[in-house]
């Protein structure tokens, strides 16, 4: 979190060792981060994330942020806060994307096109919830939301 927080200071430098973070206002069309998922967490992939963590949104559930956690082939996405518990006072966890990635070899244009992929396209973002709520969606389902 230090990285997505501007506090990142590596204690080490490790030739190949990267971070990056991606930052994207949109949420994720969920079938399409999917697949996204897939080719970033690939171990034939030249460049190979070992580990990532943010904060998520699928276009599908809007109103809800996310944990994004994965180490190696290990991933998780689970509810974090609904936006509809917050009052006018609270502060939002996060609108949109704010991922950290660090891998071997990684690099930022890499994980920007894969996951720019991934978000809605300008016609899905103006056809608004009601169709986003269409979208096929692999992802398991969040029963509640703990605050």
């Amino acid at each position: 979190m230090a990285l997505l927080n501007g506090e990142f200071s590596p204690q080490f430098h490790a030739p190949g060792i990267t971070a990056c973070r991606y930052e994207q206002c949109r949420p994720f069309h969920p079938g399409r981060l999917w697949q996204a998922l897939t080719e970033l967490m690939s171990s034939h992939a030249r460049e190979r994330v070992l580990r990532s963590a943010g904060f998520a949104r699928l276009a599908t559930r809007p109103s809800i942020t996310a944990l994004w956690n994965q180490v190696g082939r290990t991933f998780s996405l689970t509810a974090l806060a609904d936006d509809q518990e917050f009052s006018v006072q609270d502060e939002l966890l996060a609108f949109g994307q704010d991922l950290a990635f660090f891998g071997i070899g990684l690099q930022q244009s890499t994980v920007s096109r894969v996951l720019d992929d991934a978000i809605l396209s300008d016609e899905e973002l103006q056809a608004g919830p009601m169709a986003w709520s269409t979208f096929p969606d692999p992802f398991p389902e969040w029963n509640t939301v703990d605050r």
